[in-house]
C-alpha cells in the first residue's frame, strides 16, 4: 500500500515538473528583460574555463557573479533593462572591466571580453560602446529609449504613435481601434506585452494599455515618464507564440539608488489658436457675429522613483491626467422650426399646414402655431417634435435643433470632453543576488463624451467610460532549473453609449 502511494506521488511531482517547465518555456519569451552574455578569452583567443563574471547594474548596485563554463561562455538571463558594468577576473591576468552597456527591452547584449596577461589587481577599463548589430538573432525590429521617446514630436504622449517609425508597421490615419498593422497581417495579430505582463484585450485583440476610446483617443494612457523603453518585432520568432504580427514589448522604469522624478504640464488654449476655417466669424445661419470655438487641453502629471532599501529595495510610480475640451464645427442639414412660406418639404410648420389642408376636420389642438387635427397626426410624430402627450423630448421643436433661418443647412457642433487619470506603480525587491521578486499595475479610468458623427444635439453624442487594470508579478530564482512568471489577466471595464 505504501508503495503505491510512493509511486503515484513520485508519478503526480514528475507531471507536476513537465508542467511547470512547459509554463515556464512558453511564457519564457513574453519578458522584457534581457541577457548579457559573451565569451572570455586570453589575448590569443583562448578559451578561459572558471573566469569569474560580475554583472553590476550601475543604477541600483544589484549584482549578478558567474563564471564561465568549458567554453569560456557565460549568459545572464532576466535582467532588468538599464545600464550595467561588466567585470571579468582570471588568475594571471588582468582584471578586465567593461562599463556603460545598455541593456535593451526584451533583447541581448553580447559583451566578449578578452584578458592581457598581468596581475589581477591591475584593472583594464574598456568603454567602447557595445555593437549596434544583432548577432544573437534575426529578428527585425528596434527599440524607443526613454530620451528619443521625449524628445521625439509624440502627439496625444500617446507612445504608439512611435511605433509606425519601424519599416512594416502602419497605422490608420488618425488612430483608433485597431489601427496599427504589421507587414500586412490583421491589427488583431499583434501581439502587446507590458514589463512582461500580458497587455492583449482577451475580447477585442487590441491592448488594454492606451486602448481606444470614442474617437481613436486613448480611452487609457501610459505616462511617457514611465517608460524606459520600449521595441518593435516585426517577424516574431517562435518562442512568442500565437500571434504572427509585431511584437510590441514595453518596459516601466525602475527605482534606482538615487531619488529622480519628473512634473509636467502641456496645455492648449483657443485664445492663442487661429479661427477654424469652418467656424466663421459671422454664423452664415443667423448673420450674427461667432464666438470663436473653445479649445481647453490641460495634460499634466509627474514620476517619482527611488530605494526603499539601498542596493535591495526600490519603488518606481508615476500618474497622468488628461481634461479636455475640444469644440466642433459641423453643417447638417435640419427642418426649419419657422414658416418658410409654404414649403412643406423643408418646413415643419408649413408641412403641418398642408397634412390639416389635405386632411381636413375641426382643429382639436395645436402645435408650432398651426391648428391641427389629434386624428391627423401621428402620435409618434407629435412626440418627437414636443406636441404630443409624452413630453420627455421637451417642449416644440422636441428632438429637432431650433432653427429659424431660411436655410435648411445649420452650423453645428457640440465639444468633445474627456476626463482621465493613470497612474502605474513598480517595484523591486532582491532577497539575494540569485532570488528577485517585482510586481508592477497599472489603472486607468476615464469618461469621454465625444462626437463620433455629427449630430443635431448634445445628448446624442456618444460616450465611453473605460476602467483598465493590469497586474504583474515576476519571480525569478537564479541557479535552479525554474523561473516563475505570473502575469495576472488583465481586467477592462467598458461601457459605450449615446
Amino acid at each position: 500500500m505504501r508503495d503505491s502511494i510512493h509511486r503515484c506521488l513520485r508519478i503526480l511531482l514528475v507531471v507536476a515538473a513537465a508542467a511547470l517547465a512547459f509554463y515556464s518555456s512558453a511564457s519564457w519569451a513574453q519578458t522584457y528583460e534581457g541577457r548579457i552574455l559573451g565569451t572570455v578569452t586570453d589575448s590569443s583567443g583562448g578559451l578561459l574555463v572558471g573566469a569569474r563574471i560580475q554583472i553590476t547594474n550601475t543604477g541600483t548596485k544589484v549584482t549578478r557573479n558567474l563564471t564561465s563554463n568549458d567554453a569560456g561562455e557565460f549568459v545572464a538571463p532576466n535582467l532588468e533593462p538599464g545600464l550595467y558594468s561588466v567585470t571579468v577576473e582570471y588568475e594571471g591576468f588582468k582584471r578586465t572591466e567593461r562599463t556603460g552597456i545598455r541593456l535593451e527591452v526584451g533583447k541581448d547584449a553580447r559583451i566578449d571580453i578578452s584578458l592581457a596577461p598581468g596581475n589581477v589587481a591591475q584593472t583594464v577599463q574598456v568603454t567602447e560602446d557595445v555593437p549596434q548589430i544583432e548577432t544573437t538573432n534575426d529578428s527585425l525590429g528596434g527599440s524607443f529609449e526613454n530620451k528619443a521617446i521625449n524628445d521625439l514630436p509624440l502627439n496625444g504622449r500617446d507612445y504608439q504613435n512611435l511605433v509606425t517609425l519601424r519599416p512594416g508597421v502602419q497605422r490608420g490615419p488618425g488612430g483608433g481601434f485597431l489601427s496599427i498593422s504589421s507587414n500586412g497581417n490583421r491589427p488583431e495579430d499583434n501581439n502587446f506585452i507590458f514589463d512582461g505582463a500580458d497587455n492583449n484585450d482577451p475580447y477585442y485583440g487590441s491592448q488594454m494599455i492606451n486602448t481606444e476610446g470614442v474617437q481613436g483617443t486613448p480611452g487609457s494612457i501610459l505616462p511617457i515618464d514611465a517608460i524606459q523603453e520600449f521595441n518593435t518585432v516585426e517577424n516574431p520568432p517562435a518562442d512568442y507564440g500565437w500571434k504572427p504580427g509585431a511584437i510590441i514589448n514595453l518596459g516601466i522604469k525602475s527605482g534606482t539608488n538615487d531619488v529622480h522624478g519628473t512634473a509636467y504640464y502641456f496645455g492648449r488654449n483657443n485664445a492663442l489658436d487661429a479661427r477654424n476655417f469652418f467656424n466663421p466669424s459671422i454664423d452664415p445661419n443667423t448673420l450674427e457675429p461667432s464666438p470663436q470655438k473653445a479649445v481647453r487641453q490641460h495634460q499634466f502629471g509627474g514620476s517619482l522613483g527611488g530605494p526603499i532599501i539601498k542596493n535591495k529595495t526600490f519603488i518606481f510610480g508615476a500618474y497622468e491626467g488628461v481634461r479636455a475640451l475640444v469644440a466642433n464645427s459641423n453643417t447638417l442639414p435640419t427642418p426649419a422650426t419657422g414658416t418658410l412660406g409654404g414649403d412643406p418639404t423643408n418646413s415643419v410648420p408649413d408641412a403641418l399646414r398642408d397634412l390639416m389642408t389635405h386632411f381636413g376636420g375641426a382643429s382639436t389642438g395645436s402645435c408650432a402655431g398651426v391648428p391641427v387635427n389629434s386624428a391627423a397626426l401621428s402620435p409618434l410624430t407629435a412626440n418627437l417634435i414636443g406636441c404630443g402627450a409624452f413630453t420627455g423630448n421637451g417642449p416644440y421643436p422636441g428632438l429637432l435643433p431650433l432653427n429659424n433661418s431660411q436655410n435648411v443647412n445649420i452650423a453645428t457642433g457640440f465639444p468633445n470632453q474627456n476626463r482621465g487619470d493613470n497612474f502605474v506603480i513598480k517595484a523591486d525587491h532582491h532577497f539575494n543576488e540569485k532570488h528577485m521578486i517585482a510586481a508592477r499595475y497599472f489603472f486607468g479610468d476615464s469618461v469621454q463624451t465625444e462626437q463620433d458623427i455629427p449630430v443635431r444635439q448634445a445628448e446624442w453624442r456618444s460616450q465611453s467610460k473605460l476602467r483598465v487594470q493590469v497586474l504583474g508579478v515576476n519571480e525569478h530564482v537564479f541557479g535552479a532549473r525554474i523561473a516563475v512568471r505570473t502575469s495576472l489577466v488583465p481586467r477592462e471595464r467598458r461601457s459605450r453609449g449615446r
